[in-house]
C-alpha cells in the first residue's frame, strides 16, 4: 500500500489598514482533501476580501477576490472557492482536491471594493 505525501500549509495574515484575524494557524492536511481558510476583519467600509498565495518559491500571488461575487485570477479558476459575508467582515478560502503545489502561505486581505481590480499586488 502507497503513503499518500502529506500537504502542509501555513497561513498568516495581511492588513491593508484593518485588523485581520485569522484561522486555522497551520493546517497539515493529505492530498486530495478539501481545507477551509477563514478570515475575519474589523472595518466594515472595507467592502472586498483578497486571497493571496505564496508558495514555497516564488512570490506572493493574487488568488482573488470577494466583491459582490467570487473573481478569480488565471490558474486559480478551480480547485478553489471563496466567499464572504453579507456584513463584509468574514471570508472563507475553501481549497479542494489539495495537491503539493497549492502548499504555501495563505494571506487574508481587506480593502475598498470600487479599487481592487485597479490597484490590487502586482502578480510575480
Amino acid at each position: 500500500m502507497s503513503e499518500r505525501s502529506h500537504c502542509y500549509i501555513v497561513f498568516a495574515g495581511l492588513s491593508l489598514g484593518a485588523l485581520m484575524t485569522q484561522w486555522p494557524g497551520t493546517v497539515t492536511a493529505r492530498e486530495g482533501e478539501t481545507v477551509t481558510l477563514r478570515c475575519y476583519q474589523n472595518d466594515s467600509a472595507l467592502g472586498a476580501m483578497l486571497w493571496y498565495l505564496q508558495p514555497r518559491k516564488g512570490g506572493l500571488t493574487l488568488i482573488g477576490y470577494v466583491y459582490v461575487s467570487p473573481t478569480y485570477e488565471k490558474g486559480f479558476e478551480s480547485g478553489y472557492n471563496m466567499t464572504k459575508t453579507t456584513d463584509d467582515k468574514e471570508s472563507s478560502l475553501e481549497i479542494s482536491s489539495l495537491n503539493a503545489a497549492q502548499e504555501g502561505v495563505y494571506y487574508c486581505a481587506a480593502r475598498e471594493g470600487h479599487s481592487v481590480r485597479e490597484r490590487h499586488i502586482s502578480h510575480t
